[in-house]
């Protein structure tokens, strides 16, 4: 098994909020965080931090005794977050999606599953997405009231409905699924699933080479245009002028600088 691991900050934003696990053959997870300041960051980390350490409950697991450590798992990284947050009210609001998956001994695959980020199936060159995205776009979508493309390009698919941290409570998903000799498995954030249509990943995981595949995955999301970008003048660390900079160094997309005083 060759497992490849890489993240890259985008075009928009100045840190990246993204926190990765490769732990051994067995555990790989993606959290995607937010909230302001350096919020997003710490949620990240952090929970990938607990899932680690939880790593140690999963071992010899299968079937439901598996999901439920995994749920726990979860359940633990939400109360570190929230007691985090009591410690540093600045950083109320902050939360992170997760999306995880444990390769076990009866030969499944364990999934968990948190907020918009992403668990993809690849068998015999089609793509499948495992996991369910928890977000207000996803809705209106299996209700039938908007359309896949419409979905990609909706002003309000940043929304989640559920994240690690947002509350006291965490509903997560939790399931296994049948893994076969040749399959790949794609975890991912919405910097990829937002910028790329799923034939576009499914024809960059033809490639046989595992760490060019990876690569081109990043090139595909970062190559992708966006219509606009609505930058804020007024940022955490740097402001809207230097990443305005930034872009005009390799693209020509539309950008709209806002200045709001409260």
């Amino acid at each position: 098994m060759i497992a490849v691991s890489k993240t890259n900050t985008g075009l928009v934003r100045t840190a990246n909020e993204d926190a990765l696990l490769t732990d051994g053959p067995e555990l790989f997870a993606i959290a995607d965080g937010m909230g302001g300041y350096a919020g997003g960051e710490i949620a990240s980390v952090e929970t990938i931090k607990v899932l680690k350490e939880e790593k140690k409950n999963f071992a010899g697991l299968t079937g439901e005794a598996l999901c439920t450590a995994l749920k726990e798992a979860a359940s633990k990284a939400n109360s570190h977050l929230r007691s985090l947050v009591c410690k540093m009210p600045d950083y109320e609001g902050m939360g992170t999606t997760l999306v995880a998956v444990y390769l076990a001994e009866d030969k499944k695959a364990y999934a968990l599953n948190i907020g918009d980020s992403r668990l993809y199936l690849w068998r015999n060159g089609l793509l499948k997405q495992i996991t369910q995205d928890h977000s207000y776009v996803a809705e209106l979508l299996s209700k039938g009231d908007i359309t896949t493309d419409e979905a990609r390009r909706h002003p309000q698919r940043n929304v989640i409905l559920r994240a690690v941290g947002a509350d006291e409570g965490l509903d997560s998903d939790v399931f296994s699924f049948e893994t076969e000799p040749g399959d790949r498995l794609l975890l991912c954030s919405d910097g990829l699933s937002d910028m790329a249509a799923d034939d576009e990943i499914a024809a960059v995981l033809k490639e046989e080479n595992t760490e060019k595949a990876a690569d081109a995955l990043i090139e595909l999301a970062l190559n992708n245009e966006y219509d606009l970008i609505l930058l804020d003048v007024m940022l955490p660390g740097i402001n809207g002028f230097e990443i305005c900079k930034q872009i005009r160094e390799t693209k020509t997309i539309p950008i709209i600088l806002s200045l709001i005083n409260i």
